[in-house]
């Protein structure tokens, strides 16, 4: 399936070549919430209550399991080639994809799980409905608590200075991994958190706002870009050239250059609701929608 595209005010230059175009469009029967690159020709996704695995080559796409009872909301990969999911059961499932079987699952959490982040080769970071934020120690299996409080946590970001920022509810916290200490807040009514390359963190609102934050001792807004989604932010992928696609509950997606914050490019493609979106390599990227296709960009 084609797409149109639609630019913004003197966003980028006019040269097509430098805008996304879908390369690829894969019919998908499962509703799908969430999804990987697990390498540059396979994309893991979370479906319903499968998962399943799609081969960018042939299109082909196989059932990994369907021991999965409830929606998987976020999906990461380990150094080690295992993957990890998480979602509406509130258990952390530890995939091997070549075999096909899940190895074991981990228990501590009473609520939904909305995001996984990896603090170290064999430690994660979990963020639950629950309104806690766990650290999980894959080689002993245990758990402690990173973060109580009295609102949902929807997002981590993990940056290099052992540093994490939990989006909780109307707060946007700072910890010390080393001490598990909060260090700073920020009030504002984040959902998703994605850190950048450079040091700063890209924070998707609930009322559709992007930003970007640097991260010092403090939390502190860096750049307010111009309002493009309608509704929440809730992806954020950052491209090889530096620029930011963001999805929401919208059919569209959002490009955007860090340097222009008050220009956007809007990607058009899907006819429904965009659940995830996830880098592939370089610039290349994918989106899955409820209009049942998975789309390659480019």
């Amino acid at each position: 399936m084609g797409c149109s595209n639609e630019k913004t005010k003197d966003f980028i230059p006019e040269n097509n070549k430098e805008f996304p175009v879908s390369r690829l469009s894969i019919p998908i029967t499962d509703e799908i919430d969430s999804m990987i690159a697990f390498d540059s020709k396979n994309i893991i996704l979370g479906a319903k209550d499968e998962l399943k695995i799609v081969n960018l080559n042939t299109s082909e796409i196989s059932t990994i399991s369907k021991d999965i009872k409830e929606r998987i909301n976020c999906i990461i990969k380990l150094p080690d080639g295992k993957i990890v999911t998480g979602g509406q059961d509130a258990n952390l499932k530890v995939w091997d994809i070549n075999k096909k079987e899940c190895l074991y699952s981990l228990s501590g959490h009473t609520s939904i799980i909305w995001d996984l982040k990896l603090a170290s080769n064999d430690k994660l970071i979990s963020a639950s409905d629950d309104n806690t934020s766990k650290i999980w120690n894959l080689n002993s299996k245990t758990s402690e608590f990173l973060y109580k409080g009295r609102r949902h946590i929807s997002s981590i970001a993990v940056l290099k200075n052992n540093k994490v920022l939990l989006a909780a509810g109307k707060n946007v916290l700072l910890f010390n991994l080393d001490n598990k200490e909060q260090e700073s807040c920020l009030i504002s009514s984040v959902w998703s958190l994605k850190e950048l390359k450079n040091g700063d963190v890209a924070a998707g609102l609930g009322n559709g706002l992007l930003y970007i934050l640097a991260i010092t001792d403090e939390i502190n807004i860096k750049t307010e870009f111009t309002r493009a989604h309608k509704t929440t932010i809730n992806t954020i992928i950052e491209l090889e050239n530096g620029k930011l696609v963001t999805s929401s509950d919208e059919c569209n997606l959002i490009l955007w250059d860090i340097n222009e914050p008050e220009s956007f490019f809007i990607i058009k493609g899907h006819s429904d609701i965009v659940t995830s979106i996830c880098l592939i390599e370089g610039n290349k990227f994918a989106s899955v929608s409820r209009d049942k296709t998975l789309k390659i960009w480019e």
